[in-house]
């Protein structure tokens, strides 16, 4: 502040207010006294300097009038808003400000908060356009507010525009409770809001949320209470975290860079070796089979040969290159090779091809749930959204969307029992499957990519945006430090929400903690059809009782809201004993593929009674919660009982249609699902799950506005959060997930043949 020592700026007004606090002086003039006093008993101060500081204060500070008036308990502010000379008075009526107690204000809110506030005033009533801007860019109560516009944001990059010679504009968004005022949503008293304001740079957010504390109050009759704010912190430098993730990026892209350079002077090399012209060649064909069967005469083709023979090749001559196995490990790395990896769409003999299909259509329904989820709190009409789209019955899919995950599960069992059912009726022992590689390829194949994206989501995302809501956006550093190894270790699921960093990687532990104990189903079944049976059902069974019993005893909804919406995520949605019921009917799903090696004559019309019963069974699990939406909330038993089954039957439904297309009774399901184009995209689902949440988070995390929802709105969000999430994906795999699974076939097959 016009250049003056800050150390020693806070020093004197230290001693100011300790003198004030701790004395029975009743003047300025006494207490200015008493702090030259203890100034000039200090061998390590210079009065002649704090002097100085003195006068520079007073042309931007009234230190007597705030000390000498906090000594009588009391202080008055003029209102500015209401100040003839400056603005006029705004429309919805504010009140003059009353005395305020100062006393308790001045002992917790830092000096330079306090100095620039009253800069503040200082501007407003000088009509300084810095300081109008800094009212100007302060939330206002907007129109809607009982449509549900509890978020009043103001204007965010307005406030962070404002610059003067001493602070700078800080953004905080500060949380109120207002006791009088009925929620629209729930019809009881009392709502929180949510109010951007703009505040000197020098402040906390404790100093704004003391202030605030102090003065909102008394200014509402004890009807607005604050409790909780925060500040958007912008222009920060990279930590050390984000430094090393910027470090392993730059290598994974020098990586990926030269052994795409490298793939390509290979494919060069070989083009060029082809085209190489030889001596003394005698080509000889063959009339084909149809040729034959007209009966027409053998003539020699002057086309291209099948088959030459070089009967004048230089001896000396070398082949074509071929890469060893550190440029095989290079080569995995190559763009060029993945890309062609990626989106190749040819499938092996026997692929249940209407299971890519399954995948990307489930992937595209958890994306549209988490689009309208993760959007609820930018809302200004979330109110009249949900009191209308709740009374459509299609809207179920998206309120009832957690069955999306579900499907997943089905999928990973019917294939996992499919394919190593069949591996071990090959080797014809349980003993000859490799069981090490049975579980490394699983970890090898999820992890690298999982750790990865957790690495830049953690470190680096935090970086890249900014917005009134981007603080909502990011990951708690406090999280990630302590628990990361949870991710790791695939047990984050026993973690409660509140400490996760990766909140959407609970689907992962799951479908990782049932891998692991699968071969406690996989031997069974394949020795015996009854032991299988048996098996899978004893343990579906286990995972029923303990569904009901959590469930009860939490008194759980159907899905996570009200009261024990912590609970039902903590304690049910993500925790192995509850969701292993889909799995389960995915593995016995897979088991009866293998029985009946994909072959299942149905009577045409049994067929039909088939699809309309599994049709019923997944729309009742689907759409069974309209009525506990709508006025009519399930008891206890009836909502343990629905949580208990539900999630069985949509899996019923689901692997129904994976039976009827693989076995040829799908009609044009199966067509539909075993489109070619679904390949690719079947192969991006994985990536498209780790990265599609940082999609949607960073898009409304950047926003400055808040969103009024309608049908049109959410359609074009989903659409753009899709087909970006996919984007992502496409480049995740290209980077991380290809290349590890390129360098598993270098090091552990490399001898082995397809």
């Amino acid at each position: 502040m016009y250049g003056m020592d800050r150390m020693q700026l806070n020093c004197f007004c230290f001693i100011l207010l300790c003198v004030f606090y701790h004395s029975q002086a009743n003047t300025y003039g006494e207490i200015r006294n008493n702090a030259y006093r203890i100034i000039e008993q200090s061998k390590n101060l210079d009065k002649h300097a704090f002097r100085q500081i003195e006068r520079e204060l007073k042309g931007v500070f009234d230190m007597e009038k705030i000390l000498t008036a906090a000594n009588r308990h009391s202080l008055t502010i003029d209102n500015p808003l209401t100040d003839s000379n400056n603005l006029p008075a705004p429309p919805f009526g504010l009140p003059n400000l009353p005395s305020i107690n100062f006393t308790n204000l001045v002992k917790v809110v830092s000096v330079q908060c306090m100095l620039d506030g009253q800069k503040i005033l200082t501007g407003i009533q000088q009509s300084k356009p810095w300081a109008l801007s800094m009212i100007d860019a302060i939330a206002k109560p907007p129109s809607g507010i009982l449509n549900g516009g509890f978020t009043w944001l103001g204007d965010y990059d307005e406030c962070l525009d404002i610059k003067t010679d001493s602070f700078h504009g800080k953004y905080c968004r500060e949380q109120l409770y207002l006791a009088t005022f009925t929620n629209p949503l729930t019809r009881q008293k009392g709502i929180s809001l949510n109010a951007g304001i703009c505040v000197p740079s020098s402040c906390s957010s404790d100093d704004i949320l003391t202030l605030l504390k102090s003065v909102v109050p008394q200014l509402s009759n004890q009807t607005v209470f604050p409790y909780s704010g925060s500040c958007e912190e912008t222009d920060q430098s990279y930590d050390t975290r984000a430094i090393v993730v910027l470090v392993i990026l730059s290598n994974f892209a020098i990586v990926i860079t030269v052994a795409t350079i490298y793939d390509v002077f290979i494919r060069v090399m070989e083009k060029r070796q082809k085209q190489k012209p030889k001596g003394g060649i005698i080509n000889i064909s063959y009339v084909s089979s149809e040729e034959k069967e007209t009966g027409d005469d053998y003539k020699p083709k002057v086309e291209e040969p099948e088959v030459s023979v070089d009967v004048c090749q230089d001896r000396n001559e070398t082949s074509a290159y071929t890469p060893g196995i550190i440029g095989k490990a290079w080569l995995s790395f190559s763009v060029y090779t993945n890309i062609e990896k990626i989106l190749g769409t040819k499938q092996a003999a026997g692929t249940l091809t209407a299971i890519n299909g399954i995948r990307f259509i489930s992937m595209s329904w958890v994306i549209l749930g988490h689009t309208f989820a993760f959007g609820l709190g930018q809302m200004d009409n979330a109110a009249q959204v949900y009191t209308k789209f709740i009374k459509r019955k299609s809207f179920m899919a998206i309120m009832n969307a957690e069955v999306s995950v579900d499907s997943f599960f089905a999928l990973s069992g019917t294939l996992l029992a499919y394919l190593i059912l069949q591996q071990l009726q090959k080797q014809k022992s349980v003993l000859k499957l490799n069981w090490f590689m049975f579980y490394f390829h699983r970890f090898w194949r999820l992890t690298p990519p999982y750790m990865l994206v957790l690495m830049v989501f953690t470190g680096l995302y935090p970086y890249l945006g900014s917005g009134p809501f981007w603080s909502d956006s990011k990951t708690s550093p406090d999280n990630c430090h302590p628990n990361w190894w949870y991710n790791l270790l695939y047990i984050n699921n026993f973690n409660k929400e509140s400490n996760e960093c990766f909140g959407w990687a609970w689907y992962l532990a799951n479908d990782m903690q049932f891998f692991v104990i699968s071969p406690i189903i996989l031997i069974p079944m394949y020795y015996s059809k009854i032991a299988g049976t048996v098996v899978t059902g004893v343990m579906w069974l286990g995972c029923a009782i303990a569904t009901g019993l959590v469930s009860r005893h939490f008194d759980l909804p159907t899905a996570q809201k009200g009261p024990h919406s912590e609970d039902y995520f903590n304690q049910y949605y993500q925790r192995p004993y509850t969701r292993i019921g889909p799995y389960l009917v995915g593995m016995f799903c897979g088991f009866l593929l293998y029985q009946t090696k994909c072959k299942c004559k149905i009577n045409k019309y049994l067929n039909l009674v088939l699809w309309a019963v599994f049709t019923a069974i997944a729309s009742a699990a689907l759409y069974g919660v309209y009525r506990d939406y709508n006025g009519h909330p399930f008891s206890t038993d009836l909502a343990a009982t629905f949580n208990t089954l539900h999630r069985t039957a949509w899996s019923l439904g689901v692997c129904w249609v994976i039976f009827a297309c693989a076995t040829g009774n799908g009609g044009i399901v199966n067509t539909i699902l075993s489109w070619k184009a679904f390949v690719p995209l079947g192969k991006l689902t994985y990536c498209a799950y780790l990265v599609h949440p940082i999609v949607i988070f960073y898009y409304f995390g950047s926003r400055r506005k808040l969103i009024h929802v309608d049908t049109h709105e959410i359609i074009y969000e989903y659409l753009g959060n899709l087909v970006l999430a996919y984007a992502c994906a496409f480049v995740t795999s290209l980077a991380f997930e290809a290349p590890m699974m390129g360098l598993e076939k270098v090091i552990f097959r490399r001898g082995e043949k397809k």
